[in-house]
């Protein structure tokens, strides 16, 4: 069953749970059936069950401590035996058990959980909320092997001086991408701590033209350069209203060719707004900046999905007349067999 958990879904559910207790200043562990006896795991679903709150709950508690002092070693059954005149046996028990549960998650349960079954004639005792925390035998924070768990972290990089911008977080990119953005850090690095291009790119497997774009973009980009292309966008000079036509056009049920798009009226027209607007003349974009912005449209995979479920439009019924017109030889319709 632990094996099951090592799935890259319950992997991931992992992480941000990791991620989420660390923002909350807390501690996160992992039980499974090898890391967790089973008498602390029954304790810790006992306790667990019984925080549930219910309306009498309050009234009860706060008369609690003056039958059950702080640091008093007491069975749970005394201790409602204590209340029993006040509020009904089960209710006492209930509230408790809550007690005792919150006081366990607090870290102010004075019990060993590995040690000892929870029972109502088991003594324990309650520390004060100002006691310091009693913090239980650890845990592990991940599901991954040991020997995985080292070659994840000897992946992991300190931040280069080398490389001037802001740094990369590595995580976030699939196996196959984040192994090439490591290997393409590492070229950089090694270019710019004085190594030449040719040794690098032999070492590395890069062609040379490639790493000398590369370096030329991380000096100018950061580490972001390194991501493997289509990763990032370059920016691009391509005018938004320009942008956006192309888009509207790109969308449309009839798939047209890139020289189509460019010539169409519609970017005629912006082009005659814009030299309208600025007072000087705006020319239309390069076949080049058209294919550029039509391979990035082709990258989204929302617009590419409502492409795919909307591949043709129906056309609107249209009149008898208007059909045969259309048609270029009606005779031949009527044509005697």
């Amino acid at each position: 069953m632990e094996d099951d958990k090592r799935g890259d879904r319950n992997l991931a559910k992992a992480e941000a749970a990791r991620r989420l207790a660390c923002l909350q200043q807390g501690t996160f562990w992992i039980g499974t059936a090898r890391t967790l006896t089973k008498r602390r795991h029954y304790n810790l679903v006992f306790l667990h069950a019984r925080r549930k709150t219910f309306p009498a709950f309050s009234d009860i508690a706060a008369v609690l401590p003056e039958v059950w002092p702080w640091g008093e070693m007491a069975e749970v059954a005394e201790v409602a035996s204590r209340l029993s005149h006040q509020f009904p046996q089960e209710m006492v028990e209930a509230a408790i058990w809550k007690v005792v549960a919150d006081a366990a998650a607090q870290g102010h349960l004075l019990l060993d959980l590995e040690q000892y079954t929870l029972s109502r004639t088991l003594p324990l005792a309650l520390l004060p909320p100002d006691a310091p925390v009693l913090v239980p035998s650890p845990l592990p924070d991940t599901l991954l092997p040991e020997s995985e768990t080292t070659r994840v972290a000897a992946i992991e990089r300190q931040p280069s001086t080398l490389i001037p911008g802001p740094t990369f977080d590595a995580s976030t990119l699939p196996e196959p991408q984040r192994a090439q953005f490591h290997r393409n850090l590492r070229a950089v690095e090694q270019v710019l701590a004085g190594a030449t291009q040719s040794s690098v790119a032999e070492k590395e497997g890069i062609p040379r033209s490639t790493l000398s774009r590369l370096v030329s973009r991380t000096r100018e980009r950061g580490q972001i350069a390194c991501v493997p292309h289509g990763s990032y966008r370059r920016a691009t000079s391509l005018h938004p209203a320009f942008a956006e036509c192309i888009r509207r056009l790109f969308g449309l049920p009839t798939r047209l060719t890139m020289t189509a798009i460019r010539e169409h009226t519609e970017m005629q027209q912006v082009a005659a707004r814009l030299s309208k607007e600025t007072g000087t003349p705006v020319s239309l974009p390069s076949y080049k900046q058209v294919r550029t912005a039509v391979q990035h449209l082709k990258l989204d995979p929302d617009l590419m999905a409502m492409l795919d479920q909307a591949k043709s439009v129906a056309r609107p019924r249209e009149s008898a007349e208007s059909f045969v017109l259309s048609i270029p030889a009606p005779a031949l319709l009527t044509k005697a067999r």
